[in-house]
């Protein structure tokens, strides 16, 4: 009787150890960025969210006027903050820009992720990436979330890699591909319309002219 009573308990505790699990992750790829506990980003799981396809161009929104050539693209405003000289419009990756007048019209290719092929010739940015904190102030267009007007972002150098991520409540909202001389920088936001050029304004606080396809922003509070 006793064998028989051991052999029942032994046959209940293996059904309980073959219990199904649920191996669903807990959240999309959008989560792959969040901050942890500790306040810090894990670079591995930014790298994990670029990989799942976050930067894929068939996820990006139409924005912008398309164009071949900086001739083809008309500023939508007479004049900028901080921009001495006037606005010039620039054509990017087939989509018009807005820029300072400092930056010159051109008209640019990517030929890599940090690469850009303008009428000057090729280009290519630096790898390292600044860490600080910006806020958007809107200057033409409409910016959609997360960049919307007072947002407040962080800039992350990435470990191992070059760049670094755009980071809004945790999530990975952009890439800082580079920094070209003088003073420029080469972004990827999807929610924007892909590719943006920044230009440092000369002011006396860290003031940066971003333009996207989709709107045009100042970030202010990063150098």
């Amino acid at each position: 009787m006793r064998q028989l009573v051991f052999i029942l308990c032994s046959t209940t505790l293996a059904c309980q150890c073959l219990q199904p699990v649920d191996e669903r992750p807990d959240a999309g790829p959008r989560d792959a960025g969040r901050v942890t506990d500790a306040g810090t980003t894990d670079a591995g799981a930014i790298d994990a969210g670029l990989d799942a396809g976050l930067f894929d161009a068939g996820v990006r929104p139409d924005a912008g006027v398309e164009c071949v050539s900086a001739s083809d693209c008309t500023s939508p405003v007479r004049t900028l903050p901080f921009c001495s000289g006037g606005p010039v419009m620039s054509c990017v990756n087939s989509r018009c820009l807005l820029e300072c007048a400092g930056s010159g019209s051109r008209t640019c290719r990517s030929t890599s992720d940090r690469c850009l092929d303008c009428d000057a010739g090729m280009q290519c940015a630096s790898c390292a990436a600044p860490a600080c904190t910006f806020r958007v102030r809107v200057i033409t267009g409409s910016c959609p979330a997360p960049f919307l007007a007072d947002s407040q972002h962080t800039l992350q150098p990435f470990s191992g890699r070059c760049g670094g991520g755009l980071l809004f409540d945790g999530g990975l909202a952009g890439l800082w591909l580079g920094r070209f001389d003088p003073g420029s920088t080469l972004l990827d936001i999807p929610e924007l319309g892909g590719s943006c050029l920044g230009n440092d304004l000369a002011t006396g606080v860290p003031r940066t002219l971003v333009s996207c396809p989709a709107c045009t922003f100042i970030a202010e509070g990063c150098e």
